[in-house]
């Protein structure tokens, strides 16, 4: 069953809920762990369109858009380098606050140089095509330390900081209906869409999230409301029954799916 959902008002869970393993008997169980700590906010690297996005087989995204197209900075940080690159023809690669990397490839012109302080959203390139590239792209990748091998997915890396991909600079995500907030108390983040999926987060109260994506998964019935889709939160690594985002439909609208 698919049928919107009401609005609804914040009360304690029925005895449905708790029996599915959604939620448990009681706020403060062994199993809740607090919400992480939100990232700092980001910026939008460029405007354009995704023609790659990050797999096993490609560690980065690449947005494509016309030579000469301003990069930014993704947030504040320090240029550790700046100059030519193998592969890259140029690169960029800022060291963040935080401690984690951002990666800018493919530019034809480069506006930053090393040990510079840049802030988000600072013009830090202008997009070109050199190294091994077939046409005017960025290559955004990200990593969660400087000794860090493989990158990670940089859709998750922006989406921690309010940004969907594709994104307007100036703007932050362009992605429609990627702000909601959760309602209730003690509802379970799960690894995956399943009911059985190991609880990774349980939120203490209504917060706003960043839906990234969502999918069909196990069916759950609570508060009156039977629904199988699911969001995905990548700020909090894992999903939630759309049945706790507060919202009436019960697919929501404009995001994708998984």
């Amino acid at each position: 069953m698919r049928a919107l959902k009401r609005s609804k008002f914040i009360g304690l869970f029925v005895a449905t809920v708790a029996a599915a393993g959604l939620v448990p008997l009681a706020a403060g169980t062994a199993d809740a762990a607090p919400v992480a700590a939100a990232a700092a906010t980001g910026s939008c690297p460029a405007a354009g369109t995704v023609t790659q996005w990050w797999h096993s087989g490609h560690d980065g995204v690449d947005i494509a858009n016309s030579r000469g197209t301003a990069i930014y900075a993704t947030g504040a940080g320090t240029v550790i380098a700046s100059g030519p690159a193998s592969g890259y023809g140029q690169w960029i690669r800022i060291r963040h606050d935080d401690g984690t990397i951002t990666e800018y490839g493919h530019m034809y012109e480069r506006l930053v140089s090393v040990n510079q302080r840049v802030t988000a959203g600072q013009h830090i390139a202008r997009m070109g095509s050199e190294g091994d590239s077939s046409g005017n792209h960025l290559h955004l990748r990200t990593y969660a330390s400087a000794s860090a091998s493989r990158g990670m997915n940089p859709v998750d890396y922006l989406s921690a900081r309010g940004v969907g991909l594709p994104c307007t600079p100036g703007g932050g995500g362009e992605t429609p209906g990627t702000n909601f907030s959760t309602w209730g108390t003690s509802v379970r983040v799960r690894q995956d869409a399943r009911l059985n999926a190991a609880v990774v987060r349980t939120l203490t109260g209504p917060t706003p999230v960043y839906v990234e994506c969502q999918k069909r998964g196990d069916s759950v019935t609570a508060e009156g409301y039977t629904n199988d889709a699911w969001s995905y939160i990548p700020a909090l690594g894992g999903y939630i029954t759309n049945i706790y985002i507060d919202h009436p439909a019960a697919w929501l609208p404009g995001v994708r799916e998984c």
